[in-house]
Protein backbone atom coordinates (compact mmCIF):
# COMPACT_ATOMS: atom_id res chain seq x y z
CA UNK A 1 0.00 0.00 0.00
CA UNK A 2 2.94 2.03 -0.87
CA UNK A 3 0.98 3.70 -3.38
CA UNK A 4 -1.32 5.22 -1.31
CA UNK A 5 0.18 8.84 -2.03
CA UNK A 6 -0.79 10.62 -4.75
CA UNK A 7 1.16 10.50 -8.40
CA UNK A 8 0.92 12.20 -11.66
CA UNK A 9 -2.82 12.33 -12.51
CA UNK A 10 -2.43 12.21 -15.85
CA UNK A 11 -0.49 9.01 -15.96
CA UNK A 12 -3.31 6.55 -16.14
CA UNK A 13 -5.31 8.04 -19.91
CA UNK A 14 -6.99 4.92 -19.84
CA UNK A 15 -8.69 4.88 -16.34
CA UNK A 16 -12.40 5.59 -16.61
CA UNK A 17 -13.97 7.29 -13.15
CA UNK A 18 -16.80 4.69 -12.30
CA UNK A 19 -18.94 4.05 -9.19
CA UNK A 20 -17.39 1.20 -6.84
CA UNK A 21 -20.24 0.57 -4.65
CA UNK A 22 -20.36 3.97 -2.03
CA UNK A 23 -17.22 4.80 -3.04
CA UNK A 24 -16.37 7.32 -6.60
CA UNK A 25 -13.45 5.89 -7.81
CA UNK A 26 -11.85 9.19 -9.55
CA UNK A 27 -8.20 8.81 -10.22
CA UNK A 28 -6.46 5.46 -10.99
CA UNK A 29 -2.87 5.58 -8.92
CA UNK A 30 -1.60 2.31 -9.62
CA UNK A 31 -1.84 -0.93 -11.25
CA UNK A 32 0.31 -4.04 -9.64
CA UNK A 33 0.18 -7.50 -9.66
CA UNK A 34 -1.93 -7.78 -6.71
CA UNK A 35 -4.15 -4.63 -6.57
CA UNK A 36 -5.48 -2.03 -7.87
CA UNK A 37 -4.96 1.30 -6.37
CA UNK A 38 -7.31 4.16 -6.62
CA UNK A 39 -8.20 8.17 -5.46
CA UNK A 40 -11.92 7.71 -4.08
CA UNK A 41 -14.75 10.20 -2.79
CA UNK A 42 -17.42 8.75 -0.69
CA UNK A 43 -20.52 11.04 -0.49
CA UNK A 44 -22.69 11.58 2.96
CA UNK A 45 -25.76 13.08 4.19
CA UNK A 46 -26.00 17.47 4.19
CA UNK A 47 -23.42 17.58 1.22
CA UNK A 48 -20.58 15.27 3.62
CA UNK A 49 -17.91 13.76 1.70
CA UNK A 50 -14.21 12.04 2.14
CA UNK A 51 -11.45 11.61 -0.07
CA UNK A 52 -9.55 8.45 0.36
CA UNK A 53 -7.34 5.64 -0.86
CA UNK A 54 -9.33 2.17 -2.67
CA UNK A 55 -7.14 -0.48 -2.30
CA UNK A 56 -8.88 -3.25 -4.63
CA UNK A 57 -7.80 -6.67 -5.51
CA UNK A 58 -7.45 -8.15 -8.77
CA UNK A 59 -10.12 -10.78 -9.44
CA UNK A 60 -7.58 -13.10 -9.97
CA UNK A 61 -6.26 -12.53 -6.50
CA UNK A 62 -9.58 -12.74 -4.85
CA UNK A 63 -9.43 -16.50 -5.97
CA UNK A 64 -6.56 -16.86 -3.77
CA UNK A 65 -7.91 -17.54 -0.57
CA UNK A 66 -4.43 -17.57 1.12
CA UNK A 67 -3.50 -13.90 -0.45
CA UNK A 68 -7.32 -12.82 0.90
CA UNK A 69 -6.75 -13.95 4.44
CA UNK A 70 -3.18 -11.46 4.29
CA UNK A 71 -5.33 -8.80 2.60
CA UNK A 72 -8.21 -9.01 6.11
CA UNK A 73 -5.07 -9.56 8.62
CA UNK A 74 -3.31 -6.66 7.50
CA UNK A 75 -6.10 -4.78 7.85
CA UNK A 76 -7.28 -6.15 11.00
CA UNK A 77 -3.95 -4.99 12.14
CA UNK A 78 -3.67 -1.24 10.79
CA UNK A 79 -7.45 -0.33 11.50
CA UNK A 80 -6.08 -0.63 15.26
CA UNK A 81 -3.43 1.87 14.42
CA UNK A 82 -4.71 5.88 15.21
CA UNK A 83 -1.33 8.03 14.96
CA UNK A 84 -0.65 10.87 13.30
CA UNK A 85 2.40 9.17 11.82
CA UNK A 86 0.62 6.02 10.34
CA UNK A 87 -1.50 6.20 7.43
CA UNK A 88 -5.12 5.39 8.85
CA UNK A 89 -7.07 2.02 7.49
CA UNK A 90 -10.78 2.75 7.56
CA UNK A 91 -12.80 -0.09 6.00
CA UNK A 92 -12.02 -4.17 4.45
CA UNK A 93 -14.71 -5.39 2.70
CA UNK A 94 -16.17 -7.22 -0.70
CA UNK A 95 -18.27 -5.73 -3.58
CA UNK A 96 -19.64 -7.84 -6.20
CA UNK A 97 -16.89 -10.42 -5.35
CA UNK A 98 -14.37 -7.95 -5.43
CA UNK A 99 -12.35 -7.50 -1.89
CA UNK A 100 -11.24 -3.85 -0.74
CA UNK A 101 -9.25 -2.10 1.95
CA UNK A 102 -10.39 2.06 2.24
CA UNK A 103 -7.13 3.82 3.47
CA UNK A 104 -5.94 7.56 4.38
CA UNK A 105 -5.27 9.64 1.44
CA UNK A 106 -1.82 11.17 1.74
CA UNK A 107 -1.06 14.05 0.02
CA UNK A 108 2.54 13.55 -0.92
CA UNK A 109 4.92 10.94 -2.42
CA UNK A 110 7.27 8.71 -1.23
CA UNK A 111 10.34 9.15 1.04
CA UNK A 112 11.97 7.29 -1.92
CA UNK A 113 10.35 9.34 -4.79
CA UNK A 114 11.01 12.68 -2.35
CA UNK A 115 15.02 11.77 -2.56
CA UNK A 116 15.34 11.39 -6.36
CA UNK A 117 13.29 14.27 -7.00
CA UNK A 118 15.16 16.75 -4.27
CA UNK A 119 18.17 15.07 -5.73
CA UNK A 120 17.54 15.72 -9.56
CA UNK A 121 15.91 19.62 -8.28
CA UNK A 122 19.59 19.88 -6.78
CA UNK A 123 17.91 20.79 -3.40
CA UNK A 124 19.43 19.38 -0.61
CA UNK A 125 17.91 17.66 2.75
CA UNK A 126 19.52 19.37 5.27
CA UNK A 127 20.51 17.30 8.83
CA UNK A 128 17.63 18.62 10.80
CA UNK A 129 15.19 17.81 7.99
CA UNK A 130 16.68 14.59 7.52
CA UNK A 131 16.77 13.82 11.31
CA UNK A 132 13.24 15.45 11.43
CA UNK A 133 12.26 12.88 9.03
CA UNK A 134 13.44 9.65 10.78
CA UNK A 135 12.10 10.97 13.89
CA UNK A 136 8.27 11.19 12.49
CA UNK A 137 9.36 7.58 11.27
CA UNK A 138 10.30 6.42 14.66
CA UNK A 139 6.77 8.26 16.68
CA UNK A 140 4.84 6.21 14.14
CA UNK A 141 6.97 2.77 15.10
CA UNK A 142 7.24 3.89 18.31
CA UNK A 143 3.64 3.63 18.90
CA UNK A 144 3.01 0.08 16.51
CA UNK A 145 5.69 -1.54 18.82
CA UNK A 146 3.76 -0.23 21.81
CA UNK A 147 0.40 -1.28 20.91
CA UNK A 148 -2.06 -3.51 23.02
CA UNK A 149 -5.18 -5.14 22.15
CA UNK A 150 -8.60 -3.83 23.85
CA UNK A 151 -7.86 -6.30 27.19
CA UNK A 152 -4.58 -4.08 27.57
CA UNK A 153 -2.74 -7.44 26.28
CA UNK A 154 0.74 -6.56 23.49
CA UNK A 155 0.00 -7.23 19.95
CA UNK A 156 4.01 -7.04 19.58
CA UNK A 157 3.91 -5.55 16.16
CA UNK A 158 6.85 -5.53 13.72
CA UNK A 159 6.73 -4.03 10.69
CA UNK A 160 9.36 -5.98 8.92
CA UNK A 161 9.28 -3.76 5.90
CA UNK A 162 10.64 -0.07 6.75
CA UNK A 163 12.05 1.45 3.82
CA UNK A 164 11.42 4.69 1.90
CA UNK A 165 8.95 3.25 -0.31
CA UNK A 166 6.74 2.35 2.38
CA UNK A 167 7.33 6.07 4.39
CA UNK A 168 4.85 8.70 3.18
CA UNK A 169 5.79 12.59 3.30
CA UNK A 170 3.29 14.82 2.51
CA UNK A 171 3.90 17.93 0.82
CA UNK A 172 3.19 20.01 4.76
CA UNK A 173 6.64 17.81 5.49
CA UNK A 174 4.76 15.35 7.53
CA UNK A 175 5.59 11.31 7.59
CA UNK A 176 3.27 8.59 6.97
CA UNK A 177 4.26 5.03 7.98
CA UNK A 178 2.06 2.58 5.46
CA UNK A 179 2.02 -1.42 4.41
CA UNK A 180 1.82 -3.63 7.59
CA UNK A 181 1.31 -6.50 4.67
CA UNK A 182 3.92 -8.47 6.13
CA UNK A 183 3.86 -7.31 9.67
CA UNK A 184 4.59 -9.59 12.39
CA UNK A 185 2.37 -9.82 15.28
CA UNK A 186 1.60 -12.06 18.89
CA UNK A 187 -1.75 -13.05 17.50
CA UNK A 188 -1.74 -15.52 15.00
CA UNK A 189 -4.76 -13.99 13.60
CA UNK A 190 -3.07 -10.70 12.72
CA UNK A 191 0.06 -11.72 11.43
CA UNK A 192 1.39 -12.54 7.64
CA UNK A 193 4.81 -12.51 8.48
CA UNK A 194 5.67 -16.37 7.40
CA UNK A 195 8.54 -17.47 9.64
CA UNK A 196 11.41 -19.43 8.24
CA UNK A 197 11.47 -17.04 5.57
CA UNK A 198 12.94 -14.10 4.67
CA UNK A 199 10.39 -11.51 4.27
CA UNK A 200 11.31 -7.18 3.31
CA UNK A 201 13.44 -5.79 1.33
CA UNK A 202 16.88 -7.16 1.32
CA UNK A 203 18.69 -3.57 1.48
CA UNK A 204 17.17 -2.78 4.76
CA UNK A 205 16.55 -6.15 6.51
CA UNK A 206 18.45 -6.45 9.87
CA UNK A 207 20.84 -9.47 10.12
CA UNK A 208 19.35 -11.12 12.83
CA UNK A 209 16.14 -11.36 10.52
CA UNK A 210 17.83 -12.30 7.42
CA UNK A 211 19.78 -15.27 9.51
CA UNK A 212 16.48 -17.37 10.07
CA UNK A 213 17.96 -18.84 12.72
CA UNK A 214 18.22 -16.10 15.44
CA UNK A 215 15.01 -15.27 17.34
CA UNK A 216 13.68 -11.35 16.69
CA UNK A 217 11.97 -8.72 17.62
CA UNK A 218 11.15 -4.92 17.09
CA UNK A 219 14.68 -4.20 16.59
CA UNK A 220 14.55 -5.14 13.24
CA UNK A 221 12.78 -1.82 12.35
CA UNK A 222 15.02 -0.09 14.66
CA UNK A 223 17.69 -1.18 11.89
CA UNK A 224 16.03 -0.22 8.59
CA UNK A 225 15.00 3.20 10.36
CA UNK A 226 18.86 3.66 10.95
CA UNK A 227 19.59 2.68 7.24
CA UNK A 228 17.20 5.36 6.08
CA UNK A 229 18.24 7.91 7.96
CA UNK A 230 22.05 7.12 7.35
CA UNK A 231 20.93 7.58 3.52
CA UNK A 232 19.37 11.27 3.84
CA UNK A 233 22.32 12.58 5.91
CA UNK A 234 24.73 10.99 3.60
CA UNK A 235 23.34 10.58 0.33
CA UNK A 236 24.93 6.73 0.46
CA UNK A 237 24.34 2.96 1.54
CA UNK A 238 25.58 2.39 4.84
CA UNK A 239 26.64 -1.34 3.51
CA UNK A 240 27.73 -3.45 0.58
CA UNK A 241 24.81 -4.33 -1.86
CA UNK A 242 23.86 -7.68 -0.71
CA UNK A 243 21.90 -9.97 -3.82
CA UNK A 244 21.73 -13.12 -1.27
CA UNK A 245 20.96 -14.04 2.57
CA UNK A 246 24.43 -15.13 2.62
CA UNK A 247 26.15 -12.06 1.04
CA UNK A 248 23.31 -10.22 3.48
CA UNK A 249 24.70 -11.23 6.84
CA UNK A 250 28.32 -11.00 5.83
CA UNK A 251 27.78 -6.99 4.40
CA UNK A 252 26.24 -6.38 7.76
CA UNK A 253 29.18 -7.22 9.37
CA UNK A 254 31.10 -4.31 7.28
CA UNK A 255 32.24 -1.75 9.02
CA UNK A 256 30.08 1.31 8.72
CA UNK A 257 31.91 4.55 7.75
CA UNK A 258 30.80 7.34 10.28
CA UNK A 259 28.69 10.00 8.56
CA UNK A 260 30.73 12.95 9.45
CA UNK A 261 33.98 11.31 7.78
CA UNK A 262 31.61 11.59 4.89
CA UNK A 263 29.87 15.13 5.56
CA UNK A 264 31.97 17.01 7.91
CA UNK A 265 28.90 19.54 8.71
CA UNK A 266 27.30 16.83 10.26
CA UNK A 267 27.17 16.82 14.35
CA UNK A 268 29.81 14.95 15.43
CA UNK A 269 27.11 13.21 17.78
CA UNK A 270 25.01 11.77 15.13
CA UNK A 271 28.25 8.91 14.59
CA UNK A 272 27.30 7.34 17.52
CA UNK A 273 23.67 7.77 17.17
CA UNK A 274 23.97 5.55 13.86
CA UNK A 275 26.31 3.10 15.19
CA UNK A 276 23.82 2.54 17.46
CA UNK A 277 21.09 2.05 15.47
CA UNK A 278 23.05 -0.14 13.03
CA UNK A 279 25.01 -2.69 15.52
CA UNK A 280 24.89 -5.79 14.34
CA UNK A 281 24.19 -7.29 17.90
CA UNK A 282 20.52 -6.16 18.52
CA UNK A 283 21.45 -6.07 22.22
CA UNK A 284 24.08 -3.28 21.19
CA UNK A 285 20.61 -1.02 19.16
CA UNK A 286 18.86 1.16 21.05
CA UNK A 287 16.23 -0.87 23.44
CA UNK A 288 13.53 0.18 21.66
CA UNK A 289 11.76 3.42 18.88
CA UNK A 290 11.32 5.92 21.10
CA UNK A 291 14.77 5.85 22.72
CA UNK A 292 16.27 6.51 19.06
CA UNK A 293 13.90 8.96 18.67
CA UNK A 294 15.00 10.49 22.08
CA UNK A 295 18.63 10.63 20.99
CA UNK A 296 17.46 12.30 17.87
CA UNK A 297 15.56 14.66 19.83
CA UNK A 298 18.47 15.62 21.32
CA UNK A 299 20.72 16.38 18.42
CA UNK A 300 18.18 18.40 16.89
CA UNK A 301 17.60 20.47 19.87
CA UNK A 302 17.09 23.94 20.03
CA UNK A 303 16.14 23.78 16.95
CA UNK A 304 12.14 23.99 16.81
CA UNK A 305 10.33 20.91 15.43
CA UNK A 306 7.76 23.44 14.02
CA UNK A 307 10.55 25.17 12.08
CA UNK A 308 12.09 22.74 10.53
CA UNK A 309 8.79 20.92 9.42
CA UNK A 310 7.69 24.18 7.38
CA UNK A 311 11.13 24.37 6.03
CA UNK A 312 10.78 21.21 5.11
CA UNK A 313 7.27 21.82 3.67
CA UNK A 314 8.57 25.11 1.90
CA UNK A 315 10.86 22.84 -0.16
CA UNK A 316 8.45 20.17 -0.73
CA UNK A 317 6.23 22.28 -2.57
CA UNK A 318 8.99 23.59 -4.73
CA UNK A 319 10.18 20.55 -5.36
CA UNK A 320 6.83 19.15 -6.38
CA UNK A 321 5.14 22.20 -7.36
CA UNK A 322 3.81 21.03 -11.32
CA UNK A 323 2.64 18.03 -9.58
CA UNK A 324 0.40 19.58 -6.66
CA UNK A 325 -1.18 22.14 -8.93
CA UNK A 326 -1.96 18.93 -11.50
CA UNK A 327 -3.93 17.40 -7.86
CA UNK A 328 -5.34 21.01 -7.23
CA UNK A 329 -6.72 20.94 -10.79
CA UNK A 330 -7.63 17.33 -10.76
CA UNK A 331 -9.85 17.57 -7.60
CA UNK A 332 -11.63 20.56 -8.89
CA UNK A 333 -13.69 18.45 -11.54
CA UNK A 334 -14.61 15.71 -8.69
CA UNK A 335 -17.79 17.78 -8.17
CA UNK A 336 -19.27 17.42 -11.53
CA UNK A 337 -17.99 13.85 -12.88
CA UNK A 338 -19.47 12.71 -9.28
CA UNK A 339 -22.55 14.49 -10.49
CA UNK A 340 -22.63 13.11 -13.80
CA UNK A 341 -22.12 9.33 -12.09
CA UNK A 342 -24.88 9.54 -10.00
CA UNK A 343 -27.15 10.85 -12.73
CA UNK A 344 -25.71 7.93 -14.74
CA UNK A 345 -26.62 5.83 -11.92
CA UNK A 346 -30.03 6.49 -11.42
CA UNK A 347 -30.91 6.30 -14.88
CA UNK A 348 -29.34 3.03 -15.41
CA UNK A 349 -31.56 1.94 -12.13
CA UNK A 350 -28.67 1.62 -9.80
CA UNK A 351 -29.80 0.27 -6.73
CA UNK A 352 -27.20 2.92 -4.82
CA UNK A 353 -27.01 6.13 -6.16
CA UNK A 354 -26.34 8.77 -3.59
CA UNK A 355 -27.37 12.30 -4.58
CA UNK A 356 -24.44 15.01 -5.35
CA UNK A 357 -24.76 18.21 -5.05
CA UNK A 358 -21.66 19.50 -7.58
CA UNK A 359 -19.65 22.29 -5.99
CA UNK A 360 -20.81 25.75 -7.52
CA UNK A 361 -17.26 27.35 -7.25
CA UNK A 362 -15.59 28.01 -10.97
CA UNK A 363 -13.78 24.52 -11.64
CA UNK A 364 -10.43 24.84 -13.18
CA UNK A 365 -8.94 23.09 -16.29
CA UNK A 366 -6.40 20.26 -16.46
CA UNK A 367 -5.43 18.80 -19.89
CA UNK A 368 -5.55 14.48 -20.00
CA UNK A 369 -8.28 13.92 -17.45
CA UNK A 370 -10.10 9.90 -19.03
CA UNK A 371 -13.57 9.95 -19.80
CA UNK A 372 -16.08 8.83 -17.58
CA UNK A 373 -18.03 5.20 -17.78
CA UNK A 374 -21.05 4.42 -15.38
CA UNK A 375 -20.43 1.45 -13.32
CA UNK A 376 -21.95 -1.73 -13.85
CA UNK A 377 -25.80 -2.15 -14.82
CA UNK A 378 -28.36 -3.21 -12.06
CA UNK A 379 -31.80 -2.89 -13.42
CA UNK A 380 -34.99 -3.34 -10.82
CA UNK A 381 -38.16 -2.41 -12.51
CA UNK A 382 -39.84 0.44 -11.54
CA UNK A 383 -37.24 2.78 -11.73
CA UNK A 384 -37.85 6.25 -13.33
CA UNK A 385 -35.35 7.39 -15.73
CA UNK A 386 -34.87 10.68 -15.27
CA UNK A 387 -32.61 13.09 -17.55
CA UNK A 388 -29.35 13.53 -16.57
CA UNK A 389 -28.67 16.93 -15.07
CA UNK A 390 -24.99 18.93 -16.63
CA UNK A 391 -24.31 21.89 -15.36
CA UNK A 392 -23.93 25.51 -17.71
CA UNK A 393 -20.58 26.98 -18.39
CA UNK A 394 -18.35 24.37 -16.78
CA UNK A 395 -14.82 24.79 -17.79
CA UNK A 396 -13.59 21.42 -18.20
CA UNK A 397 -10.71 19.88 -20.37
CA UNK A 398 -11.56 17.99 -24.01
CA UNK A 399 -11.27 14.48 -22.85
CA UNK A 400 -12.99 14.77 -19.48
CA UNK A 401 -16.52 16.85 -21.71
CA UNK A 402 -16.73 14.20 -23.89
CA UNK A 403 -16.17 11.17 -21.73
CA UNK A 404 -18.87 12.83 -19.10
CA UNK A 405 -21.39 14.00 -21.93
CA UNK A 406 -21.13 10.84 -23.36
CA UNK A 407 -21.52 8.75 -20.05
CA UNK A 408 -24.80 10.72 -19.61
CA UNK A 409 -26.10 10.17 -22.79
CA UNK A 410 -25.32 6.38 -23.16
CA UNK A 411 -27.22 5.79 -19.60
CA UNK A 412 -30.19 7.76 -20.53
CA UNK A 413 -31.38 4.94 -22.94
CA UNK A 414 -34.16 6.56 -24.91
CA UNK A 415 -35.68 5.18 -27.51
CA UNK A 416 -34.44 6.29 -30.90
CA UNK A 417 -38.02 8.10 -31.63
CA UNK A 418 -38.02 9.74 -28.93
CA UNK A 419 -34.27 11.31 -28.67
CA UNK A 420 -34.79 12.30 -32.17
CA UNK A 421 -37.71 14.64 -31.06
CA UNK A 422 -36.18 16.20 -27.96
CA UNK A 423 -33.03 18.69 -27.83
CA UNK A 424 -29.36 17.21 -26.63
CA UNK A 425 -26.43 18.74 -25.56
CA UNK A 426 -23.34 20.59 -27.56
CA UNK A 427 -19.99 19.92 -25.91
CA UNK A 428 -18.08 23.07 -27.35
CA UNK A 429 -14.11 22.60 -27.10
CA UNK A 430 -11.41 24.47 -28.21
CA UNK A 431 -7.43 24.19 -28.66
CA UNK A 432 -6.68 26.41 -26.69
CA UNK A 433 -9.60 26.54 -24.52
CA UNK A 434 -11.16 29.77 -23.10
CA UNK A 435 -12.95 31.18 -26.18
CA UNK A 436 -16.59 32.81 -26.52
CA UNK A 437 -19.13 30.93 -27.91
CA UNK A 438 -21.88 31.69 -30.12
CA UNK A 439 -24.22 29.31 -31.64
CA UNK A 440 -25.82 30.02 -34.73
CA UNK A 441 -24.70 33.77 -34.33
CA UNK A 442 -26.01 34.15 -30.56
CA UNK A 443 -23.72 34.58 -28.08
CA UNK A 444 -23.90 32.26 -25.51
CA UNK A 445 -22.01 33.53 -22.60
CA UNK A 446 -19.98 30.58 -22.21
CA UNK A 447 -16.13 30.08 -22.53
CA UNK A 448 -14.56 27.20 -24.15
CA UNK A 449 -14.93 23.75 -22.83
CA UNK A 450 -18.85 24.54 -22.43
CA UNK A 451 -22.01 22.24 -22.87
CA UNK A 452 -25.16 23.75 -24.65
CA UNK A 453 -28.33 22.23 -23.52
CA UNK A 454 -31.62 22.37 -25.77
CA UNK A 455 -29.97 22.15 -28.29
CA UNK A 456 -32.50 20.61 -31.38
CA UNK A 457 -29.65 18.47 -32.90
CA UNK A 458 -32.10 17.14 -35.83
CA UNK A 459 -30.91 20.77 -36.79
CA UNK A 460 -27.91 22.06 -38.94
CA UNK A 461 -26.06 24.51 -36.65
CA UNK A 462 -22.90 26.24 -36.43
CA UNK A 463 -20.44 27.11 -33.64
CA UNK A 464 -18.42 30.84 -33.73
CA UNK A 465 -15.43 30.43 -31.56
CA UNK A 466 -14.09 34.16 -30.63
CA UNK A 467 -11.09 34.66 -28.23
CA UNK A 468 -8.89 37.77 -28.00
CA UNK A 469 -5.32 37.19 -29.56
CA UNK A 470 -6.92 34.40 -31.75
CA UNK A 471 -8.66 34.37 -35.37
CA UNK A 472 -12.37 33.76 -35.10
CA UNK A 473 -13.17 30.32 -35.84
CA UNK A 474 -17.10 29.10 -37.37
CA UNK A 475 -17.37 25.49 -36.53
CA UNK A 476 -20.08 23.32 -37.92
CA UNK A 477 -22.37 20.82 -35.23
CA UNK A 478 -21.52 17.28 -36.01
CA UNK A 479 -24.61 15.26 -35.09
CA UNK A 480 -26.52 12.72 -36.63
CA UNK A 481 -30.06 12.10 -36.44
CA UNK A 482 -30.78 10.47 -33.44
CA UNK A 483 -27.99 11.66 -31.31
CA UNK A 484 -28.09 13.07 -28.07
CA UNK A 485 -24.92 14.32 -27.47
CA UNK A 486 -23.25 16.43 -30.43
CA UNK A 487 -19.58 18.21 -31.03
CA UNK A 488 -18.29 20.67 -32.54
CA UNK A 489 -14.31 21.47 -31.74
CA UNK A 490 -12.37 24.53 -32.78
CA UNK A 491 -8.46 25.07 -33.26
CA UNK A 492 -7.12 28.68 -32.62
CA UNK A 493 -4.37 30.09 -34.22
CA UNK A 494 -2.61 32.80 -33.14
CA UNK A 495 -3.58 36.48 -34.78
CA UNK A 496 -1.80 38.67 -33.08
CA UNK A 497 1.87 39.27 -33.51
CA UNK A 498 4.26 42.34 -34.52
CA UNK A 499 4.92 44.64 -37.80
CA UNK A 500 7.97 46.16 -38.26
CA UNK A 501 7.66 49.44 -40.72
CA UNK A 502 10.64 50.72 -41.79
CA UNK A 503 10.87 54.49 -44.20
CA UNK A 504 13.54 56.21 -46.46
CA UNK A 505 14.05 58.63 -45.11
CA UNK A 506 14.09 56.89 -41.09
CA UNK A 507 12.42 58.88 -38.50
CA UNK A 508 8.67 59.50 -39.64
CA UNK A 509 6.05 59.25 -37.35
CA UNK A 510 3.99 56.06 -37.52
CA UNK A 511 0.39 55.97 -36.63
CA UNK A 512 -1.22 52.58 -37.05
CA UNK A 513 -5.47 53.11 -36.84
CA UNK A 514 -5.05 56.32 -36.26
CA UNK A 515 -2.63 55.60 -33.18
CA UNK A 516 0.74 57.26 -33.09
CA UNK A 517 3.11 54.79 -32.17
CA UNK A 518 6.62 55.80 -32.62
CA UNK A 519 9.04 56.71 -35.19
CA UNK A 520 10.75 54.73 -38.39
CA UNK A 521 12.34 51.92 -37.86
CA UNK A 522 9.72 50.74 -35.68
CA UNK A 523 8.51 46.99 -34.09
CA UNK A 524 5.22 47.50 -33.48
CA UNK A 525 3.80 44.67 -31.21
CA UNK A 526 0.30 43.81 -30.53
CA UNK A 527 -1.16 43.87 -34.13
CA UNK A 528 -3.72 41.60 -35.47
CA UNK A 529 -2.61 39.56 -37.84
CA UNK A 530 -5.96 38.74 -39.56
CA UNK A 531 -7.21 41.90 -39.46
CA UNK A 532 -6.19 44.92 -42.09
CA UNK A 533 -4.90 47.76 -41.03
CA UNK A 534 -4.16 51.54 -42.08
CA UNK A 535 -0.48 53.12 -41.74
CA UNK A 536 -0.22 57.03 -42.01
CA UNK A 537 4.04 57.65 -42.02
CA UNK A 538 4.80 61.30 -41.90
CA UNK A 539 7.92 63.50 -41.55
CA UNK A 540 8.55 67.00 -42.41
CA UNK A 541 9.28 67.90 -45.76
CA UNK A 542 7.34 64.98 -47.44
CA UNK A 543 4.27 64.37 -48.31
CA UNK A 544 2.13 61.61 -46.11
CA UNK A 545 2.29 58.43 -46.82
CA UNK A 546 -1.02 56.45 -46.00
CA UNK A 547 -1.34 52.16 -47.01
CA UNK A 548 -3.20 49.62 -45.80
CA UNK A 549 -2.34 46.33 -44.67
CA UNK A 550 -3.41 42.82 -43.83
CA UNK A 551 -0.43 41.00 -42.46
CA UNK A 552 -1.42 37.60 -42.64
CA UNK A 553 -2.12 38.18 -46.42
CA UNK A 554 0.55 41.38 -47.29
CA UNK A 555 3.79 40.26 -44.44
CA UNK A 556 4.94 41.93 -41.30
CA UNK A 557 7.74 44.09 -43.01
CA UNK A 558 7.15 47.08 -44.56
CA UNK A 559 9.52 49.77 -45.99
CA UNK A 560 8.16 52.63 -47.78
CA UNK A 561 10.39 55.08 -49.71
CA UNK A 562 8.78 58.59 -49.01
CA UNK A 563 8.36 61.19 -51.15
CA UNK A 564 9.70 64.49 -50.93
CA UNK A 565 6.98 66.98 -50.85
CA UNK A 566 7.04 70.04 -54.05
CA UNK A 567 8.14 72.93 -52.12
CA UNK A 568 11.30 70.68 -50.66
CA UNK A 569 12.34 69.68 -53.80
Amino acid sequence: MADAAVPDLTAKAEFKPHLFGKFYLLQQIAVGGMAEIYRARVPGAGGFEKELVVKRILRARAQDESFVRMLVREAMLTVQLTHSNVAQIYECGMYEGTYFISMELVNGVSMKEMMGAFARAGQAIRPEQAIFLVLQLLQGLAYAHRKTDALGNPLKIVHCDISPDNALVSFEGEVKLLDFGIARAAAESLSNYKEGMLMGKLGYVAPEQASLEKRWDHRVDIFAAGIILYELLTKQKPFPKATDVESLIQARKARVVPPTAIDPRLPKEIDHVLESALAYDPDDRFPDARAFADALVDLLFPTPHSSIQDSLGQQMKTVFAEKIAKQRSGRAHDPLIMKVLSNAAVAQGAEYAPQITPNPSPLSTLDGIPEVTPGPRRSPSGITRPRPVVRKGVPLPVTLFVGLVLAVGGAVGIHFGRVFLEPGFVVVTSDPAGAEVSLDGKPTGQLTPAVLEDVMLSQPHEVELRAHDAKTVNVAVQARPGDLVARAHGKLEVAVGAIVIASEPPGARVEVDGKVVGKTPLSVSGVRLDEPHRIDLALEGHDLDQFVVRPEKDGTRFTRRLTPSVGSR
